[in-house]
């Protein structure tokens, strides 16, 4: 056994002076470069960098540093790569995601339910569409809440209706009221 002094070398670990795991150097405190935002290069700037590094033989350091000097050799390398495997400079269009489930007639629709009855429930709402095959053709489901973002995205907010008892304001009612508040005057 070693003294505790002493640090010694062990399958990649180092043991002594307090050079556990995670004490050491750099380890999640926010130091060093990381992986930061990345470098947005041009098409035109790309299409140099190519031209540079496999016409005129030039190092990916170099290109970089003669071309824009921000781009690193490591992004040269990528957009050297993507030249010999797609055979493209150009960068890709952003793409991805899911389809849109409504065309904007649809939306329209929703919106115009809303604006004719004010007092409609969100699940009124998705009874509605599922059962109207004219207006909204191949919607087999909807959820609550993709009918929610589409009202929101038009900015209408749905409110809780409160439906008040007739009975509560009728002319007996308030004569009642009135009487209460009078004993109540005269007591006090």
């Amino acid at each position: 056994m070693e003294p505790d002094g002493e640090i010694a070398e062990r399958g990649g670990r180092q043991r002594g002076r307090g050079r556990g795991r995670g004490r050491g150097r750099g380890r999640g405190r926010g130091r060093g470069r990381g992986r930061g935002q990345r470098t947005f290069v041009p098409d035109e700037i790309r299409a140099t960098l190519v031209d540079h590094v496999l016409v005129h033989g030039m190092t990916m350091r170099e290109a970089g540093q003669r071309v824009q000097p921000n781009v690193s050799r490591f992004t040269v390398a990528s957009i050297i790569r993507t030249f010999r495997e797609e055979n493209r400079v150009e960068r890709r269009l952003p793409g991805g995601g899911r389809q849109r489930l409504l065309t904007e007639e649809q939306e329209t629709a929703i919106v115009n339910m809303v604006i004719t009855n004010n007092a409609i429930r969100l699940r009124e709402i998705q009874r509605r569409i599922i059962e109207d095959q004219q207006a909204f053709s191949e919607i087999d489901r909807i959820s609550i809440s993709t009918i929610d973002r589409i009202l929101h995205r038009n900015r209408l907010r749905m409110k809780q209706v409160y439906r008040v008892p007739f009975e509560r304001n009728s002319e007996q009612v308030k004569n009642q009221r009135v009487q209460y508040v009078q004993v109540l005057s005269v007591t006090h």
